[in-house]
């Protein structure tokens, strides 16, 4: 009975650290036509210019759900509309994907920009980061990390991207997404605009250790009460 009731503490205990290991905010948890919603990760805000937004959201495309803000596009971030996450404490940033984010011929697109505003921990000035899709599966960004092409920016398709550690081991306090002017690819093309589809954080090393330390005080407290009963 006891060995039974240790497998079960450790593995809670292995299923409670991977579930603090990788905090994940999908954009299609969010409510339609609220200005703010309440994450693990923190508070996200749908801004246009300066003045409150709201969350706005259009139907999946390529399997994949984002949100954007109500304006001019339905369910997209466009140029001067911004979704701000501001978090409840620093983290790494393991990964964010963006929806709808294409390149010329589709939709008769310029070579559509987001830009990913970072507040770092150890820094007081923001830093500006920009990820260009430049065709159907290629694309360029101007931080660390790596990016995966999840659905292809084709007519039809999600033009889903996801960026991987996009800011090496930086620890992060806040984070927005908005949209800028791309390269024209065509006379007649639209300007850039996409959704924000999740965000993916770690929290920072000292709160790993303040929780592994918890863990173990009450596994040692558990050992001394299972020597008392069998003394």
């Amino acid at each position: 009975m006891k060995f039974s009731k240790t497998l079960a503490a450790v593995a809670f205990s292995a299923l409670s650290v991977n579930a603090f290991a990788n905090i994940t905010v999908q954009g299609s948890s969010f409510t339609d036509g609220a200005s703010s919603q309440a994450t693990a990760l923190g508070t996200f805000y749908a801004y246009k210019g300066l003045a409150a937004g709201a969350f706005d959201f259009k139907g999946a495309v390529g399997g994949y759900q984002g949100v954007g803000v109500e304006g001019a596009t339905v369910g997209e971030v466009d140029i001067g509309e911004s979704i701000v996450g501001n978090f409840n404490q620093n983290y790494l940033i393991s990964q964010f994907t963006l929806g709808l984010l294409f390149a010329p011929p589709a939709h008769g697109d310029v070579q559509e920009t987001a830009k990913i505003t970072v507040n770092f921990a150890n820094s007081t000035s923001p830093v500006d980061y920009f990820f260009t899709a430049t065709s159907a599966n290629t694309a360029n960004w101007s931080g660390s990390g790596s990016f995966v092409n999840l659905s292809t920016a084709v007519v039809g398709q999600g033009g889903v991207w996801s960026i991987l550690n996009p800011f090496g081991n930086q620890l992060i306090s806040s984070m927005s997404f908005t949209a800028v002017p791309g390269t024209c690819g065509s006379s007649n093309c639209s300007q850039s605009d996409f959704s924000l589809v999740s965000v993916t954080a770690v929290p920072e090393a000292e709160t790993y250790a303040m929780m592994l330390a918890g863990l173990g005080l009450m596994g040692a407290i558990a050992r001394r009460r299972n020597k008392a009963k069998s003394a």
